[in-house]
């Protein structure tokens, strides 16, 4: 917390960091069931897998900016805070889909507050990195 000079910004994207390792491990260690759980067949686990390695990414460079401090990873956050809002997009206008309404209702809830707790520790680091 100290790398970041600013307790409410490292507590918003230590819980951010730990709601990203919560999917990671969904999309990579509960794959099958996890789809199955959202109506999803597993045709779609290639992909799910390959969602779940590329946040595995951004969640070992958040890691890093933990251990190092946010100077220099400017486009690192906007890169991470573009894939957020779009995944947030993405699970809202499906969420607003009768055929999906059910299977991604609840995530599109968690990841508003994790999309927010994002945008709030980048607000407050933003003019440091």
């Amino acid at each position: 917390m100290k790398q970041y000079a600013d307790t409410p910004a490292a507590i918003a994207l230590g819980l951010f960091f730990l709601g990203g390792v919560f999917y990671v491990a969904q999309l990579l260690l509960m794959t099958g069931s996890w789809l199955a759980q959202n109506n999803v067949g597993p045709e779609a686990v290639p992909v799910a897998q390959v969602l779940g390695c590329a946040w595995l990414g951004y969640m070992v460079a958040l890691l890093r900016t933990f251990v190092k401090g946010p100077t220099g990873s400017g486009p690192f956050f906007i890169a991470l805070v573009v894939a957020q809002l779009g995944v947030l997009i993405v699970l809202w206008l499906q969420s607003f889909a009768e055929a999906y309404r059910e299977a991604v209702f609840d995530d599109a809830i968690i990841v508003s507050v994790l999309t927010a707790l994002l945008l709030f520790g980048w607000a407050r680091i933003r003019s440091r990195i």
